[in-house]
């Protein structure tokens, strides 16, 4: 998989217009940010304080957590997504797009990986809820396997939301903090991609604790602070990072956020595909130089052909890349 494949070069300066229209909109009402703990131990120390396009981040002291801090209080972050531009150009351009290759490349992958903690897991699989559920792919996937009886798909933004019901899944269109469901109803509850963005991971957590049947399993993704090319190419050039990405884990972070809201993890690992191919666009792009680091420029330029596929999977294997996968079971209290 390449990253032209997920993002289409030809659509990168329309989306980018976009984005700059919802960077104005999201520092709109910036007096009314809120200074928060670390999200991850909630120590209130910090250090180096850094800008990334025009965004204050700061490093826990305590778990080396990035965040950023202050933040939009979570009534402006709701506001914020409702209105977001770039939101319907995904839902409407590049998601369409691109739905094949992220079916084939991430979700069919990602749903047989699923399925097979659940089988193992001997969780009984009775209903899954999919949490900041996009454009639907993973929902619609996980229900053509029927290992499930029930597949729910909550989704708030409206434009994907009415994409996930179009693809006939069963959809609520609400913030996870209204879902009325049942609590200790549910054997799975999935998120991906979606934890970074929010004011309060631990509510959040909780939420899913609360949902899940005793021993019930929990997935999430998000990226890695430490991940390849995060580390690389440094925070104000990497993809991943800025504005809505509001709160950085790292394998060690989000493990100790997710026991410390009632949760065993089963497994954590960074399965990305994209962190090399990342770094060598910004390379081929003349945003980013090797000169001063032969290896790499051995690797993601002169010899990409013959070493950039081993050269991801060792990333990915060993906990360097920058998409982080955790999975974790509902402690019984």
């Amino acid at each position: 998989m390449r990253e032209e494949d997920i993002r289409p070069a030809d659509l990168q300066a329309e989306l980018k217009r976009f984005l700059k229209l919802d960077a104005e909109l999201w520092l709109k009402d910036k007096a009314g940010f809120v200074r928060v703990n670390c999200p991850a131990c909630d120590c209130s120390e910090t250090v180096d304080p850094i800008e990334v396009r025009s965004y204050t981040f700061e490093t826990c002291a305590a778990c080396e957590t990035v965040f950023y801090n202050p933040r939009p209080t979570a009534e402006q972050m709701h506001a914020y997504y409702a209105q977001a531009q770039s939101y319907t150009f995904w839902a409407t351009r590049i998601f369409p797009r691109t739905e094949k290759a992220r079916r084939e490349n991430i979700f069919q992958p990602l749903a047989d990986k699923i399925a097979g903690y659940v089988e193992k897991s001997g969780v009984k699989p009775e209903v899954m809820v999919e949490i900041g559920a996009g454009f639907g792919i993973f929902s619609e996937e996980i229900s053509k396997r029927g290992l499930f009886d029930r597949v729910i798909a909550v989704e708030p933004t409206p434009d994907l939301a009415r994409k996930c019901r179009d693809k006939g899944l069963e959809t609520i269109e609400k913030p996870y903090e209204d879902i009325e469901l049942e609590n200790n109803s549910i054997s799975c509850v999935a998120s991906f991609e979606v934890i970074e963005h929010l004011f309060e991971p631990r509510n959040f957590l909780r939420k899913c604790w609360s949902l899940l049947k005793n021993e019930g399993l929990l997935i999430l993704t998000c990226p890695n602070i430490i991940g390849f090319d995060f580390t690389v190419l440094g925070k104000n050039k990497a993809p991943n990072f800025g504005l809505e990405h509001i709160n950085m884990f790292h394998p060690e972070s989000l493990k100790l956020l997710v026991e410390a809201e009632g949760f065993s993890v089963v497994d954590i690992r960074t399965p990305g595909k994209l962190d090399a191919d990342f770094v060598r666009n910004q390379v081929l792009q003349g945003e980013f130089d090797l000169d001063r680091q032969p290896f790499l420029k051995q690797v993601l330029i002169d010899e990409w052909e013959t070493l950039g596929a081993g050269f991801q999977k060792f990333l990915a294997d060993n906990l360097l890349s920058s998409n982080m996968l955790l999975v974790a079971r509902k402690d019984v209290r």
